[in-house]
């Protein structure tokens, strides 16, 4: 079967309901509803300012470590661990980017697939042409933001 002949079939068995499981999901903090941790704390948008804080604590470390260097006797700087040249300065460069990429293009996957089922949804006549426009300029957004990302994207090594 050709690539873009499954991603109906995928659509079909994710959205029918006698074949799609319902997570049965609890609060994982009494002040936090369900659907505040999923729109709000498990979205893009804060996944990415996550990113920028992981980024910033990376450099603090890096900081640190530059800082610390001499200071401590090597048994001690080995169990610290991550102190290494090669931790520090390319995996503390290339591990985020790789985690940020992850999210933009499985983000602009779903924003894709969700056109693709508006689309069909329309053809069907179970939707309105205005939720299929909308979820194409999502696409488009997400699309454009993903190629953003790559264009800028390097590896350090």
């Amino acid at each position: 079967m050709k690539s873009k002949t499954w991603l109906p079939v995928i659509l079909l068995l994710l959205w029918t309901p006698a074949i799609q499981a319902e997570l049965t999901l609890k609060p994982i903090h009494p002040a936090e509803p369900v659907q505040d941790t999923l729109n709000q704390r498990f979205s893009l948008q804060n996944a990415l300012a996550n990113m920028e804080s992981i980024n910033g604590f990376l450099e603090s470390f890096r900081r640190l470590t530059a800082a610390a260097k001499g200071k401590i006797n090597k048994a001690t700087w080995k169990e610290i661990g991550n102190t290494e040249w090669d931790v520090q300065t390319l995996g503390f460069a290339n591990l985020p980017r790789a985690v940020e990429g992850a999210l933009r293009h499985q983000n602009w996957l779903l924003k894709k697939a969700l056109h693709r089922l508006a689309v069909m949804e329309m053809k069907g006549g179970k939707t309105a042409a205005q939720k299929t426009e909308q979820a194409r300029q999502e696409m488009d957004q997400a699309e454009k933001e993903f190629q953003s990302f790559w264009d800028s994207m390097s590896i350090a090594d």
